[in-house]
């Protein structure tokens, strides 16, 4: 007698839920979190040290970014070779040793720039791109829901990571809040890894996919890069990415500016890691049921009205909160989906190296966002013109997702 939808699906659950786990803690302290969530909270200690100005730090996570986008689809690679496991176990350790470099920084802003390109190659192992490619062999028919609950990890450090490194900064000094940082990778982060994180033998996925006709196999990525599909989900989601980490990165700051103090700007700003983990989930148990592209055009369109009623209320009381929902909502959602539509489109042979291409893009726009708000503040004075064109972009990313639906692989689509 075949085996059952319901008894498959438990079968992951019960054999996968420890790589879950480890792999959601790699993402809270990975590369795609740390920067972006904290750079807000060294703002004002590194203008008061050395007097940069707001752009000239938020353009640190571009340095940080960028590396990833260089290192990581190495990192993909030797994934796809060797394993995710020693990539992964490897990277918690450099990230560790990349963010402990920030507190070493001179008056020179290029030490500033390159303590962040440190932390960008050396923590490329821990992209979600490797967590995801050991999700993506153990489970099928709940893989939705497993990427989801992984992804889940930047919520979890957008909640408790600004509040965190706000209270060493006044506890220790900004020196101290980087040392106080690199320390949660190696204390969180690697003993789950060691203890738990494992990929699924090949044969077994090959097993698994003949009985669920999930293609274990794929595109390599030279023929993955000859599909419109790739190519409209890494321009759509550069898009994405940029905005929304524009308004993540900067929501500290101009919180400050509405008369916030430092403490109740980050508690406020914990809201949005909130927003992402219920997004996570969410998205994760949607991606299950409903077809992808549809998912992702919603949940991508929902900044916009934060935008809009960011600009237009000038962070009155009820805004911030909004904002912030709305925001950790759509963010939660990035990875998963894309996470899930390699999988489906391309395969999981070289899965490694096509979701390094594609979280490339993402992490280049998270790169590119804020310095392009800090820099939008310099110029302007405030954050109006940048978020009304944000706005836009969001819009304009969301719809472009239905074009998908027409190249659509059935598996894909279905339930």
């Amino acid at each position: 007698m075949g085996v059952t939808s319901s008894e498959e699906s438990g079968s992951e659950i019960s054999c996968g839920w420890r790589v879950v786990a480890a792999s959601a803690l790699g993402v809270t302290c990975g590369v795609t979190a740390v920067p972006i969530y904290t750079v807000g909270a060294f703002v004002a200690p590194l203008q008061q040290e050395f007097g940069w100005s707001r752009g000239e730090i938020q353009a640190a996570t571009v340095f940080a970014y960028l590396a990833v986008v260089v290192a990581g689809p190495l990192a993909g690679g030797i994934a796809d070779r060797h394993g995710a496991r020693v990539v992964a176990l490897w990277s918690i350790v450099g990230i560790a040793l990349g963010v402990a470099s920030a507190a070493a920084l001179t008056h020179s802003l290029a030490g500033l720039y390159a303590a962040y390109a440190l932390i960008g190659v050396l923590g490329a192992g821990t992209a979600p791109g490797i967590w995801t490619r050991a999700i993506s062999g153990w489970f099928d028919r709940r893989r939705g829901l497993a990427l989801g609950l992984t992804l889940m990890g930047t919520g979890i450090f957008a909640t408790f990571g600004p509040r965190y490194v706000t209270w060493a900064i006044e506890t220790f000094g900004w020196r101290g809040g980087y040392l106080a940082l690199a320390v949660l990778p190696l204390v969180i982060v690697l003993p789950a890894a060691l203890a738990w994180f494992r990929e699924r033998p090949v044969s077994a996925i090959r097993e698994a996919a003949a009985e669920t006709s999930s293609a274990a196999s794929g595109l390599d990525l030279a023929a993955a890069l000859r599909t419109p599909s790739l190519w409209l989900l890494m321009v759509t989601f550069l898009m994405f990415s940029t905005v929304i980490s524009g308004v993540i990165g900067s929501f500290i700051p101009m919180l400050t500016d509405s008369g916030y103090t430092p403490a109740e700007a980050a508690a406020t700003a914990g809201v949005i890691g909130l927003a992402v983990m219920a997004g996570r989930v969410a998205v994760g148990l949607m991606l299950d049921r409903v077809a992808a592209p549809i998912l992702s055009a919603i949940v991508m369109s929902l900044p916009a009205l934060a935008c809009a009623l960011w600009a237009g209320s000038g962070g009155g009381s009820a805004a911030p909160i909004l904002a912030a929902v709305l925001v950790g909502l759509a963010g939660g959602a990035e990875f998963d989906l894309v996470a899930y539509m390699a999988a489906r489109y391309f395969g999981l042979t070289h899965y490694g190296k096509i979701t390094s291409v594609l979280f490339s893009a993402i992490i280049a726009g998270g790169a590119l966002g804020p310095a392009l708000f800090g820099y939008s503040f310099d110029a302007f004075g405030g954050y109006g013109q940048v978020l009304a064109a944000s706005a836009a972009i969001f819009v304009v990313a969301g719809a472009a997702q239905l074009v998908l639906l027409r190249w659509s692989a059935p598996s894909l689509v279905r339930p």
